[in-house]
């Protein structure tokens, strides 16, 4: 991968609320870089990402106890600006490989990494110390009289 334009990242406690706050934080970049038009693909695949993150690692019970939080891990999320995609990466501490599931057509979940395989034109996931990356590459083609810039 060539070395991005311009990157912002964000941590977040790896509860369920990490999932609404990163969706805002992917528009808001997305919208200073003009990079609008991958907007809607973006905000799925944070999603999902995140979703996985904070259910591999995280507290997923509406009200936590005391308890539950004094574990409490966290996530990362960092976009990277290419020259004519955006990449999105979401790191937490679980060292395990994502793989993408067969999920019913009823099932209530299982279909994040799908999505993700079918938005993205590419995907994957590497380790880091601890745990791993997975990361999701965009195609961006800016608007008319929109550039994409920091």
């Amino acid at each position: 991968m060539p070395p991005p334009r311009f990157s912002e990242q964000l941590e977040l406690a790896a509860v369920l609320t990490a999932v609404g706050c990163s969706r805002m934080f992917v528009e808001t970049t997305l919208v200073k870089w003009g990079a609008t038009p991958v907007i809607d693909d973006a905000l799925l695949v944070v999603s999902e990402l995140v979703t996985n993150s904070v259910k591999a690692t995280g507290v997923t019970t509406p009200d936590p106890n005391w308890a539950q939080l004094g574990k409490l891990n966290l996530i990362g999320v960092r976009l990277l600006g290419l020259e004519r995609s955006i990449v999105i990466e979401v790191w937490d501490i679980d060292p395990r490989t994502p793989v993408v599931q067969d999920a019913d057509f009823d099932a209530e979940s299982g279909r994040g990494l799908f999505l993700v395989e079918t938005v993205a034109s590419r995907w994957g996931s590497r380790p880091a110390e601890p745990g791993k990356v997975v990361w999701a590459e965009l195609p961006i083609q800016p608007s008319p009289g929109e550039s994409f810039h920091e």
